[in-house]
């Protein structure tokens, strides 16, 4: 019987697991990627990249490339989150006929759960390609705090990119099923998840918050923007596409500060001055002064767990064990907060990347062996290639069925009401 799949449908990256008996293994990419990152580009040539080449494209046609969309999908066009989102993002968003959220991109619209089928899609064709088998079953993560529509948006988008969804499984529930409880054990335990583009922590009640390691980049970009303002008088914040590199560089420097106590940067032609002259950043860092930016930030973290520990009715001393999930948990200002604030080092010998998903092959695996195995979708590969005028009227009608599909499986949307 084909392996059934655990997929953390991730903000920032997904990433797709299957348990056989070998244990639980992560399935990469052609090139050994264990992350795919959630990043969709519409390429001028008509074709769709998802995954690394898309994240690439990012840097080139910001406009026409979509990310970070994960919270967003389910909720109405004039909810609070959407509005903020259109601020930060350099791509179009458009209320849809039900009061959705359509992304625009090189002339067409898109709802979010096909964003996401997008990913998906991809994610199944890496897990075909490494297994050699066709896969059509897959429990796919969502957090904790998403409603019955957003749950629904989710299912959804599985079933348009030709998946069976055994179970919509929540982020924290996988990451305590991957270091073992939910098995009779009695122990308490808090999940502390710090991603890149929002903020759980889960005890006995949940409390979210838009809050992880894109605010954190957002930080950094702006004391680059400054520098280069300062040095070149001229203001990348002006430019949508310059800004967005700032952005991707303020990404890979956090990064690097998890392991390094200083990096620099150099990005050339962010803008260009008098006679077409190029205008480039130099630009030194260190985690010093990396954590002073983000500490204010980090700590509104904790005013979370305050909350839902007011709720459990107990302290965070008396919690069993804190379980790490999210790339932004690498940093060591977060790891040393943590601590600190729990009384305990926390768990964190399984990737904080990769725990999700390893809790959703776990289920998977479990429930597969009681569901027939349903023959996946036939369904266009995500690849960059040339199509006739033909072709490409063929596919946008049979996109058009996969939309209508999509929503006939969703809730209406219900009417947004002002605080």
């Amino acid at each position: 019987m084909a392996a059934a799949l655990g997929i953390d449908l991730g903000t920032t990256n997904s990433v797709v697991c299957v348990s056989d008996g070998s244990g639980v293994r992560v399935l990469p990419d052609g090139d050994g990627n264990l992350l795919i990152p959630s990043v969709v580009s519409f390429h001028p040539a008509g074709d769709v990249l998802v995954g690394h080449p898309a994240r690439e494209r990012r840097l080139l046609d910001a406009r026409n490339t979509v990310y970070s969309v994960k919270r967003l999908i389910g909720r109405p066009f004039r909810s609070p989150e959407v509005t903020r989102a259109q601020e930060r993002f350099p791509f179009e968003l458009r209320e849809g006929p039900t009061q959705g959220v359509l992304v625009a991109a090189r002339g067409e619209t898109y709802t979010l759960p096909e964003i996401s089928a997008f990913v998906l899609r991809e994610v199944r064709r890496i897990a075909e390609e490494h297994l050699g088998q066709g896969v059509a079953r897959a429990v796919i993560t969502v957090p904790a705090n998403f409603n019955e529509l957003q749950r629904s948006a989710t299912k959804a988008a599985g079933r348009v990119a030709g998946l069976d969804v055994l179970r919509i499984l929540n982020e924290p529930t996988a990451a305590a099923l991957a270091y073992g409880y939910g098995k009779g054990s009695r122990e308490r335990v808090a999940v502390f998840d710090l991603g890149g583009g929002t903020f759980d922590i889960t005890i006995l009640e949940l409390a979210g918050t838009f809050l992880g390691g894109d605010d954190i980049d957002l930080l950094v970009a702006e004391k680059m923007a400054d520098a280069f303002l300062e040095h070149h008088r001229f203001d990348p914040r002006q430019d949508p596409q310059a800004y967005e590199r700032l952005r991707a560089a303020s990404e890979w420097a956090k990064c690097q500060l998890s392991v390094e106590e200083e990096v620099q940067l150099r990005i050339e032609e962010l803008a260009y001055g008098d006679g077409g002259a190029s205008l480039d950043l130099t630009f030194g860092f260190k985690r010093s002064a990396l954590e002073r930016l983000a500490r204010p930030l980090v700590g509104r973290a904790f005013d979370v767990c305050e909350d839902a520990m007011r709720v459990a009715g107990i302290r965070p001393t008396q919690l069993d064990n804190v379980i790490l999930v999210g790339g932004s948990t690498r940093m060591p200002l977060v790891r040393e907060m943590v601590a600190e604030y729990f009384g305990r080092e926390p768990l964190s010998t399984i990737d904080p990347d990769l725990v999700v998903a390893h809790g959703a092959a776990l289920q998977a695996s479990a429930l597969a062996p009681d569901r027939p195995s349903v023959a996946p979708k036939q369904l266009a590969k995500v690849a960059l290639k040339k199509v006739s005028l033909a072709d490409l009227k063929a596919k946008n009608a049979r996109r058009q069925e996969l939309r209508e599909e999509a929503a006939a499986a969703l809730p209406a949307q219900p009417a947004f009401q002002p605080p």
